[in-house]
C-alpha cells in the first residue's frame, strides 16, 4: 500500500483518489485525467481560467512526480492486476522524416519545440518526435499551436481549439491510411474541384482508439510522407504490444 503520510494524502487528493487505495497504473491514470481537464492551454481564451489552470496544473505534476518518487515500492497492484497488465513500451528506435519541414526527431528540435515538451511532458514521459500541425504564422515562423506529440507511451495531439487528447499505443485499435480520392463527395461542384487542382495531400491518417472511436483524423496537417512515417511507425508500437 502507498505511504500513509500527510503530504502522500494531500497529493492523492489533488488526483482524486483514496490515498493508498490506487495502484501505480492507476496514480498515472488519474494524473493524465487530471492533467487533460487543467491543461492551460484548453483556457487560452480566458485569462482568468488560465491562470487557475496553470496553477492547478503545476500541482498536478507535483502530485504525481512526488507520489512516484515517495512510492517507488510501494503502489503495490493486486496480484490480477498485475498479471492483466500490459507489458511496458520498448524505448521507440529514432524516428527519421527525411527533412520534413515542420518534422523534428529529439533531439533536434527549434528551442520553441522544447519549451512545449518541457511545459507538457516535464518528467513524466519521453518524447521522441514532434509535428507542428499549425503551419507558418504571420511571421512565417512555426508556433506549434497545434502538434502531435510522440512519446515513449503514447501519442498526444493538440488541436486549433487548444484541446489536448492523449491515447496509449496499448489503447490503439487500428491505424489507417485512407486514399481521399475515394471518399464520397457531396456534389459536382467539389468533384469538379477536386478534379480541377489535384493538388494537395493524397491520403488521410486515422487513429482508431480501442473503444471504436477515432483519435484523430490527419489530412492537410501534414504531407503524405510524413503520414506513412507516422504510420509505419505506430504499427511498429501496436506489433510490439501485441507480441510482448
Amino acid at each position: 500500500m502507498g505511504c500513509p503520510c500527510e503530504q502522500c494524502i494531500r497529493h492523492s487528493n489533488t488526483l482524486g483518489f483514496r490515498a493508498g487505495s490506487a495502484s501505480e497504473a492507476e496514480i498515472r491514470k488519474a494524473y493524465r485525467r487530471a492533467a487533460k481537464a487543467w491543461h492551460p492551454d484548453r483556457f487560452a481564451r480566458d485569462a482568468v481560467k488560465r491562470q487557475e489552470a496553470e496553477e492547478r496544473f503545476k500541482q498536478i505534476q507535483e502530485a504525481f512526480r512526488e507520489l512516484i518518487e515517495h512510492n517507488p515500492h510501494g503502489w503495490a497492484a493486486p496480484v490480477e492486476t498485475i498479471a492483466s497488465a500490459p507489458s511496458p513500451i520498448r524505448k521507440a528506435p529514432r524516428i527519421l522524416f527525411d527533412g520534413s519541414y515542420g518534422c523534428y526527431s529529439m533531439p533536434d528540435v527549434p528551442p520553441v519545440a522544447e519549451r512545449i515538451i518541457e511545459r507538457t511532458l516535464g518528467r513524466l514521459d519521453s518524447a521522441l518526435a514532434i509535428l507542428d500541425l499549425s503551419g507558418k504564422d504571420l511571421s512565417g515562423q512555426r508556433n506549434f499551436s497545434e502538434f502531435m506529440l510522440l512519446t515513449t507511451h503514447g501519442v498526444m495531439l493538440r488541436s486549433e481549439l487548444h484541446i489536448v487528447s492523449l491515447v496509449s499505443y496499448a489503447d490503439v485499435r487500428e491505424v489507417r491510411i485512407i486514399d481521399r480520392n475515394l471518399q464520397p463527395r457531396s456534389g459536382w461542384w467539389q468533384k469538379l474541384v477536386a478534379k480541377m487542382t489535384n493538388a494537395g495531400p493524397k491520403y488521410a491518417l486515422e487513429i482508431v482508439k480501442n473503444d471504436g472511436t477515432v483519435f484523430c483524423s490527419l489530412d492537410k496537417q501534414m504531407n503524405d510522407g510524413v503520414k506513412t512515417v507516422v504510420y509505419r511507425f505506430l504499427l511498429q508500437q501496436k506489433e510490439y504490444i501485441r507480441t510482448s
